[in-house]
């Protein structure tokens, strides 16, 4: 977002609670406002922000990233809105489609076409529950991804797969009520590479301003892990769907809608819908559908946004350093050589992990390994010293 944001030649502020973050590394970063973060202290969280921006010359523009983001924002819209421009969508909708189990529930009755699905409430009544589905193989995962999700169950992947009953109710036993709400859903058959998606920009007379598609092409770990390799597409059938989606919602504002096309009957589903600013948004910029920039000019100038400037497709963006982990099992499944991974990687129109253009996080990166690797020398040496 900072570099989506600052290659269209607006100023960037970041507000976090990781004074670490690589984003404030950029070159786009003019400044840095600390906050503690919603989950840890919102009333100063709020203040922090609102102080801020009683600072600036005039009103800035908010763009928010996270599903705690948009939850905040919406419970704070009113003092926010006083000292902040922003584009946001309806209250109620954001909360229902932030909170998975009534996403589910809304989807049946707005006619949007998503997998069998069933919430598990409490885990502690896992039995009962588990006799209820009969759908196998499932995934299993979180309402929301949290920490508990990933200390309990997995850091790395975004839901568990289960083949049998037996498998299932292993999984409930493990995880504690704590870990709130989970949700259960049929497979839709086909790789990481079947999940589409649609990118939208919408007015508040629902007019579409600014839309494009993309695909996954590698995620790590390769089954329900996180993207490392995306692609613009211009998909007829995904952006049909999507605009029809965004008509059903009466919605207004900025969302991305997840697809996957089920093997063999090529079916689409919809994984998700997020109301909110994302990764895509940078190759997105990039491909010549700016987004974010639409959107800040529609707060500042309604007059400069350029509506619907079509997004190049083939645009490529990769996270190097993760990628490398997905090369791995793919190179392990003979569908990936070195060769081709390596022209992946130097040709790619989108380098997240390393650009000229903009080398501080990458200097970071760079430095943080080296560091981690000293650190863990040190603690090697120092046992080996004690041992002695």
């Amino acid at each position: 977002m900072v570099r989506a944001l600052g290659k269209s030649g607006i100023p960037v502020a970041v507000a976090t609670s990781d004074m670490s973050d690589k984003s404030a590394r950029s070159r786009y970063c003019k400044e840095v406002v600390e906050i503690p973060g919603w989950s840890r202290d919102s009333a100063a969280t709020l203040s922090a922000l609102l102080r801020w921006a009683k600072e600036q010359d005039s009103k800035p523009v908010l763009f928010y990233q996270t599903d705690a983001d948009l939850v905040w924002i919406a419970r704070f819209r009113d003092q926010l809105s006083k000292v902040f421009r922003f584009v946001f969508p309806d209250c109620e909708l954001v909360e229902d489609l932030v909170d998975k189990s009534r996403f589910y529930e809304r989807a049946v009755a707005w006619g949007i076409p998503i997998p069998e699905t069933q919430i598990v409430n409490d885990t502690r009544d896992n039995k009962k529950q588990s006799d209820e589905w009969t759908s196998f193989p499932c995934i299993l995962k979180p309402i929301t991804r949290s920490e508990a999700w990933r200390d309990t169950a997995s850091k790395e992947q975004k839901a568990l797969h289960i083949e049998s009953k037996e498998e299932l109710d292993v999984i409930l036993d493990r995880f504690k009520p704590e870990l709130g709400p989970l949700v259960l859903q049929s497979i839709i058959r086909g790789g990481e590479e079947n999940i589409l998606s649609y990118h939208a920009y919408v007015g508040e007379d629902q007019e579409v301003l600014m839309e494009f598609t993309g695909g996954k092409i590698r995620t790590s770990p390769r089954q329900y892990g996180f993207s490392t390799y995306l692609e613009i597409t211009e998909n007829e059938e995904v952006r049909d769907l999507g605009r029809d989606i965004v008509n059903k919602l009466d919605f207004h504002g900025v969302l991305k809608i997840d697809f996957k096309r089920d093997d063999p009957s090529g079916k689409l589903y919809v994984l998700e819908i997020n109301p909110r600013f994302n990764l895509w948004h940078h190759p997105g910029t990039v491909a010549g559908s700016p987004i974010p920039e639409a959107v800040y000019w529609s707060c500042v100038d309604p007059t400069k946004v350029n509506k619907l400037a079509k997004a190049r497709k083939g645009v490529r963006w990769m996270r190097p350093r993760c990628d490398i982990r997905s090369f791995g099992e793919y190179h392990a499944k003979d569908r990936l050589s070195a060769a081709q991974w390596l022209y992946q990687a130097i040709t790619v129109e989108v380098n997240e992990g390393f650009q000229f253009s903009d080398l501080g996080p990458a200097v970071y990166d760079v430095l943080e390994i080296f560091r981690g690797l000293y650190h863990s020398s040190w603690r090697a040496s120092d046992k080996s010293c004690k041992s002695h």
